[in-house]
């Protein structure tokens, strides 16, 4: 594709459209700050590095404080973020540089910021960009990939890719830019799955449309559905059968709040096939064959059921599930619920596909009565759903948002990050839910919580209402809104 100025505008609205809240992901309060975090974050996620620079910067809050830790102790802070030996060389170096030769502060140039111990133009230019406010475009990883892929540019290096990247914007957009591209990467471009159903920029990008082979994996992607409205309708693949007036008649589920929803729609009839894990309601235990798990349904039981359409949810089915399905022919429906907007969307779909649309915009429009009643702002509260290690569900999951609909604000890295008890007690929370599945929490771990954690709220609460979604989701924004009174 040739870039025009017309099409690069019309990159950039797409990007500010899709990612309203793009900013630096690296947690800071000065320059001082940012440099540290920026130098932590080389090989290491921005998200891992936020849980390790409170209990840092407490210790050592400046320049001069730096240059005096003790090796061994400053390596134990750090520890999490990986290669700590060298990483706690260059911090001790980029300190005594500072004192030496800034009298402990940050400089605003180019030049002798990148020549500081551990630093280099990368790492500079997201220090004058976010803490200096001057125009600076740094290329990592994320912005890499997706600069290729778009074809901005098809240089090999960082470097290179950062030179057509400034010469292509306008200098005043670099840094919104910057943040843009990166949250582009990480929500939609990833590198192993991108989601170009779903890309905002995908009328832009000829590698996503299948037109131009990846130039990161070197692979031409293939496009589903094209011409659909759709993008989940259109992840049925062929061959399928024509859909019949009241949708598909032998349904399995591999989901199990979809299985309890398709009851509470009235469509147990059509079950034939449900993963053990599907429980709800409890007679269908008896009435509906299983298939294996969530994460290893058995193919061969599905295949003699012979099933017109399987229901899959992208986080808890694996790929290797779809695949077989499509090499067998058999219809699918993948479906991916991390927001309860998303929730809105798929009864929509279902209800559709299913036959059950009046059924189907009922509970949206419940749903969207209960979401336009806007609770008072809450604490911030950390969703535990695993112990030994400890995992949490981060702000960017269907429970992080669950939270956030229901007033309080989700603590925690993206995804779902295994913590250590240090970077737990980093994190602060003001309040602490205890859903009672995936894991089996009770009232013990909820009283050694709380004991841990003497000034804030640790609730143990019903499992099933905040993890089944689809089936269950207002009843957990109803539960949680009455922890909070609202």
């Amino acid at each position: 594709m040739r870039w025009t100025k017309a099409k690069l505008k019309d990159l950039q609205g797409r990007l500010a459209q899709a990612y309203p809240d793009a900013k630096c992901a690296l947690d800071h309060q000065d320059p001082f700050q940012l440099v540290v975090a920026t130098v932590l974050s080389a090989q290491c996620t921005d998200s891992r590095v936020n849980l390790t620079t409170p209990a840092l910067f407490a210790r050592y809050p400046d320049a001069a404080s730096l240059a005096n830790a003790k090796p061994a102790e400053l390596e134990s802070l750090i520890r999490s973020t990986g290669f700590y030996h060298n990483k706690a060389k260059n911090l001790l170096g980029l300190a005594n540089a500072l004192l030496a030769r800034h009298s402990g502060a940050v400089p605003n140039d180019a030049a002798q910021l990148a020549a500081l111990p551990g630093v280099g133009q990368k790492t500079a230019n997201v220090v004058l960009a976010n803490a200096f406010g001057v125009p600076a475009l740094a290329v990592d990883t994320h912005i890499f990939r997706v600069a290729r892929r778009l074809g901005l540019s098809e240089a090999k290096t960082p470097e290179k890719v950062e030179a057509d990247l400034c010469r292509l914007f306008p200098r005043e957009d670099w840094i919104e830019l910057h943040h843009q591209l990166i949250f582009h990467g990480r929500r939609c471009c990833e590198a192993r799955r991108p989601d170009c159903g779903h890309c905002p920029a995908l009328a832009l990008c000829e590698v996503g449309q299948g037109k131009a082979e990846d130039p990161h994996s070197g692979t031409r992607f293939e496009v589903r559905g094209a011409g659909k409205k759709d993008p989940a309708l259109a992840s049925l693949p062929a061959p399928q059968t024509p859909p019949l007036a009241s949708g598909p008649k032998r349904i399995i589920s591999l989901v199990p709040s979809v299985t309890e929803l398709l009851v509470q729609w009235g469509l147990a009839s059509r079950l034939v096939g449900r993963t053990r894990y599907c429980l709800e309601p409890k007679w269908i235990r008896a009435t509906v064959p299983e298939v294996g798990g969530t994460k290893d349904p058995n193919f061969q039981r599905i295949f003699d059921l012979k099933p017109d359409l399987v229901l899959l949810e992208k986080d808890e089915n694996p790929v290797s599930a779809a695949v077989a399905l499509t090499k067998a022919g058999i219809p699918w429906l993948a479906m991916e619920i991390r927001t309860l907007k998303d929730c809105l969307t798929t009864w929509l779909r279902l209800g559709e596909l299913l036959g059950v649309q009046e059924v189907a915009k009922a509970r949206t429009d419940h749903l969207k009565g209960l979401l336009r009643s806007k609770p008072r702002k809450g604490p911030g509260a950390l969703t535990l759903v695993w112990k030994d290690p400890w995992i949490a569900a981060g702000p960017d999951t269907y429970l992080g948002d669950l939270a956030r609909q229901a007033g309080f604000r989700p603590l925690g890295p993206e995804g779902y990050p295994r913590l250590t008890d240090a970077e737990l007690e980093a994190l602060d929370p003001t309040c602490i839910l205890l859903p009672t599945e995936p894991y089996r929490f009770t009232k013990r771990h909820e009283a050694e919580l709380q004991k841990r954690f003497p000034r804030a709220t640790v609730a143990l609460v019903d499992g099933q209402a905040m993890t089944w979604y689809l089936s269950r989701t207002e009843q957990g924004l109803e539960l949680l809104r009455g922890l909070l009174g609202s």
